[in-house]
Formats: C-alpha cells, sequence, structure tokens
C-alpha cells in the first residue's frame, strides 16, 4: 500500500473511482496467462523526480478484489499513488507504471531509495497461490537484474521501520489471510535465486480474505539426550581467504564453540566424526544444492570437503550413519550475516525426528555453525 510523501496514512479512494471504470477496465485487461507473469508497459507519470535505488519493496493495494489495471486506470488520473509496478490478482500480469530511475511516493522518507510493485489484493486462494508463486519470481528476478540478493529485499513495513515517514505494515496481513508470511515469501525468493525453482503452495480453503489457519505448524520434538555422544570435528573456510580453526562439538559457554567468522563468508565446509559415517552437503548463493560428501582430506576439494571455491555457503545439510550397536544422529545449527540469534537446531536431515531439513537461510551468508553427534538433542 503506498502513500505520499507529505501524508504518511491513506487509504486509496479507488471503490468509487472503480465504479466508474470497472467496465472499461474490463474491456481493456490484458489476457490472463497461468503460466508465468507477462511484464507490460503501461506508463502513468514520469514520477517525482530521481532515485537512488538501493531497496525493492513489496506492498498490496488494501483494495480486496480491485485488479492491477484498475489501479492502472486510476494512477492515469492521479500519479499521487502511482507505485513502479503493480501486479495482477492472479500474478499474470506486471504492469510497468512509473520509469524504475524516478521517485514515486510510496514509503514515506524511504521513497529516495526504493523500488515499489504493488500486489493487487486477491480474494479466492486460487489467485492468490498462482500470484504468490509469479510474485516470488517477480521479486527474484528484479533483484537479479540488479545485482542484488535478498538482503535488498523488503516489505512496506520494514521500509517504514527502517526510514519512517509511514504506519503501515503491508503485506503481512495481506499474507497471513492465506496462511503465509513476510518471512515465507523472502525464503522463497531466496530458494528461486539459488535454484530457479519456485514450489507451489497449496491453495487454502477458499475462503479468500476471511481465511485464517486454524492452528499453527509445530516441530516434532526431538528426544532428549542420554549422554551418549560421538565427538565431531569440522571447519569453514573463508570465501577469499584460509581455513578456521577445527572445533570439536560445541560449548553454549563460550564464544569459541563454533566454526566460521562472524559476519564473515565461506565456501568450504570439512567435517568428520570418530566413529559411524557422517554424510554432509552445502548450499550456495551461486549454484544451490551440491553432492553429499562422506570423507574429510583437506587436499581434496572434491570428494574430502563440501563446497565450491568462491560460492558463498548459505546452507548445510547433514546425515549420521551409526555404528553397528547404537543409535544417534547429528544435531545442528547455523547463523548468518543478517539475523542476530542461531536458527533453530536441524536433526540428522528432518526424516530422522521431523523438524527442519537442513540449516541456515538461502541468500544468507552462513557465518557461524555448531553441531554435535548424540543420541537426543541437549535442548
Amino acid at each position: 500500500m503506498t502513500e505520499t510523501n507529505a501524508e504518511p496514512k491513506r487509504k486509496l479512494p479507488l471503490r468509487s473511482a472503480f465504479a466508474v471504470v470497472l467496465a472499461l477496465a474490463a474491456a481493456l485487461a490484458a489476457p490472463l496467462s497461468a503460466e508465468a507473469y507477462q511484464s507490460q508497459d503501461a506508463y502513468v507519470s514520469n514520477g517525482h523526480g530521481y532515485l537512488n535505488a538501493q531497496y525493492l519493496v513489496i506492498h498490496e493495494t488494501a483494495n480486496p478484489g480491485a485488479s492491477a489495471w484498475n489501479h492502472v486506470l486510476y494512477w492515469r488520473g492521479n500519479d499521487t499513488y502511482a507505485v513502479h509496478h503493480v501486479m495482477e490478482l492472479d500474478g499474470s500480469t506486471v504492469y510497468n507504471t512509473v520509469p524504475e530511475n524516478r521517485l514515486c511516493w510510496h514509503v514515506g522518507n524511504g521513497n529516495y531509495a526504493t523500488v515499489g510493485i504493488e500486489l493487487a489484493h486477491a480474494t479466492n486462494a486460487s489467485d492468490f497461490a498462482k500470484q504468490w508463486t509469479e510474485a516470488v519470481k517477480w521479486a527474484g528476478d528484479e533483484l537479479r537484474s540488479r545485482g542484488w540478493d535478498t538482503s535488498r529485499l523488503l516489505s512496506h513495513y520494514e521500509a517504514a521501520q527502517r526510514w519512517g515517514g509511514s504506519d503501515h505494515t503491508d503485506p503481512n496481513g495481506y499474507f497471513r489471510q492465506y496462511g503465509k508470511t513476510w518471512y515465507e515469501f523472502k525464503q522463497a525468493v531466496a530458494a528461486y535465486l539459488g535454484s530457479g525453482y519456485v514450489a507451489p503452495i497449496a491453495p487454502t480453503d477458499g475462503n479468500g480474505g476471511t481465511y485464517q489457519p486454524s492452528t499453527s505448524a509445530a516441530r516434532t520434538s526431538f528426544p532428549k539426550s542420554t549422554g551418549k555422544s560421538v565427538n565431531i570435528h569440522y571447519a569453514l573456510h573463508n570465501r577469499g581467504g584460509g581455513w578456521n580453526e577445527v572445533v570439536t562439538n560445541f560449548d553454549d559457554s563460550t564464544s569459541e564453540g563454533f566454526a566460521g567468522v562472524p559476519y564473515g563468508s565461506h565456501d568450504m565446509l570439512i567435517a568428520w566424526v570418530d566413529s559411524g559415517t557422517l554424510m554432509y552437503r552445502v548450499h550456495t548463493k551461486e549454484s544451490g544444492w551440491l553432492d553429499y560428501v562422506q570423507t574429510a582430506n583437506y587436499g581434496d576439494s572434491v570428494n574430502g570437503m563440501a563446497g565450491l571455491w568462491g560460492q558463498t555457503i548459505d546452507g548445510v545439510k547433514m546425515f549420521y550413519i551409526t555404528t553397528s550397536g547404537e543409535y544417534k544422529q547429528v544435531y545442528y545449527r547455523s547463523q548468518d550475516v543478517a539475523h542476530s540469534d542461531y536458527h533453530d537446531e536441524v536433526c540428522d536431515d528432518g526424516t530422522t525426528y521431523g523438524g527442519d531439513d537442513y540449516a541456515g537461510i538461502y541468500g544468507y551468508a552462513l557465518d557461524r555453525l555448531q553441531c554435535y553427534v548424540s543420541d537426543g538433542t541437549r535442548r
């Protein structure tokens, strides 16, 4: 949802205007396509001066059922609320309405540094699911075209918190109506940047804007450890630098109980255990998931460690194969350069007891890793 630079709080006065343009909109609307978004120039304004784009901002229109084309028609007569792009209800078309080097009044004090897109507010689950997929693709394509990663992707709410001059929280509420979150959207964009693939989302129960998930997802509880463990040794290689010291297991009571360098980026992981077999692999921002390895050899960058020289690791996956007569798992967690605390602990590759299946967040350099092998979690 957008706003003027001088008036940070607004509600688009479109409902009355839409009554006039609905018939015209139906006649002029572009053909729909459920396969992939089409980019279509429909410029309404040359903006309000120049900008120096540093971030991409996602909005939603807060006008349920009003198509993107309706907004184009309205903005032609009043560019006060125009944003650079607007996406159709079903994600089929993105209208380019203001040149990206020109300033729009859409995020208050951050207008000078941001390019934005409005998502037309879908009122049924089928359209939302399609729009979600295409919005993820569009955001990823836009970031890639600028050489940016998801650290440059903001919701309107995040932009308001960063610069002020706005009290808007979109698209959080819109996503929540269909059981999704901004965090999930950003993760999906990061995954798309890494793999070129967007996992489809299942439509909700079809209640549109009234939908609320009945229960929240919960991870499967891990069993508590009896104290039986196997030593695991691991180290991360600094991208463009050298190897960090090997860490054995980890100790929450000290700052040295992790592999890696805070706020650094890494391109190689090496790991081994005193008994049993450790399978491990990494995900890089450039190439996605790489093959599993099960040995540790500093002289073998193909089979003796996980990673590719120069590529940024943003995910780790491990699986411990027990020796005869015992049953243990590898538990591990990570931190990245953009978040202040560790992410949830992972058990094996997520298939043993449920929960997450890898450590990290796509698109964010993994800077710290902690691991231990045990018959249960110590948390």
